[in-house]
């Protein structure tokens, strides 16, 4: 599925329960940095709130990093209740991942028992940063990346795939060799780890048979076996591992040691 069917078609759902009044209260829009959504926030707190210019909109709260601390969170919780002066009240967290367990658990009773006009945006990378209570009250959506959802490099798509045959087989001579292939990827690591983290993803997706699926995978057998050679667990913990590895090498962390420590805790989780 091209990446932008797959932003059409979660825009097109969200947009009709929107038009219907049967939009839920609360979502996490969850995917790289270079995906789209946080334009499909955007997007969406337009249509709601029928204006091009959010910026002068009373309605629209924006949670960035510099005012991501308890108090905001406290501010928010009185707030809205509050009624609005258009239809809802739009409060976008722009990255939820800052937020720590003592903000979200403030946040939760507001989560559980919302106003029926109001709307909350969570974005995030990686949605496993946040409190299962959490995500359990908000409906979550993946956006692929922009570099890797489609034009991903033949490959490296291929290399992943094997890797994941050989992890299913345990073949560790054939997962020691991807530590090759990765040492020549030195200088594409980010797109390496960005598709490495959205295939993962899109295994675990067809695993709960979501509709919305990124790229080709859809169309590809090996990940109908992927996904049933994997438990849920184990996808959401190799997930951790890969975005612990992006991490550590923004940190500047030894690279080879990195991506090692990253193929042996993998081995690790199917042991």
């Amino acid at each position: 599925m091209e990446r932008n069917k797959l932003y059409k078609e979660i825009q097109d759902n969200l947009f009709y329960a929107a038009s219907n009044q049967t939009l839920s209260h609360a979502f996490i829009f969850e995917g790289s940095k270079d995906s789209k959504k946080e334009i499909m926030a955007t997007e969406l707190s337009k249509r709601i709130l029928d204006t091009e210019h959010l910026e002068n909109c009373s309605d629209y709260f924006v949670v960035t990093n510099e005012k991501m601390n308890i108090e905001t969170i406290r501010f928010i919780n009185r707030d809205c209740y509050i009624k609005p002066f258009k239809s809802k009240k739009i409060y976008i967290f722009e990255d939820a991942m800052k937020m720590t367990p003592v903000m979200q658990n403030a946040f939760l009773k507001t989560l559980e028992e919302p106003p029926s006009d109001v709307l909350f945006i969570l974005i995030c990378e990686n949605a496993r940063g946040l409190l299962d209570t959490v995500r359990s009250r908000c409906i979550s959506y993946y956006f692929p990346s922009e570099d890797t959802a489609l034009d991903i490099d033949k490959a490296l798509k291929e290399q992943i795939e094997s890797f994941f045959e050989n992890l299913i087989e345990k073949n560790e001579i054939g997962i020691i060799q991807y530590m090759e292939d990765l040492k020549n990827q030195k200088d594409d690591i980010d797109v390496v780890i960005d598709a490495f983290m959205d295939y993962t993803r899109d295994i675990l997706i067809t695993k709960e048979r979501s509709d919305y699926l990124s790229y080709c995978i859809a169309e590809n057998e090996l990940v109908d076996t992927l996904a049933s050679s994997f438990t849920h667990f184990q996808l959401l913990t190799i997930i951790d591992i890969i975005e612990d590895t992006r991490k550590k090498l923004s940190s500047r962390c030894n690279y080879n040691l990195t991506c090692e420590a990253m193929l042996f805790n993998i081995m690790e989780v199917i042991k």
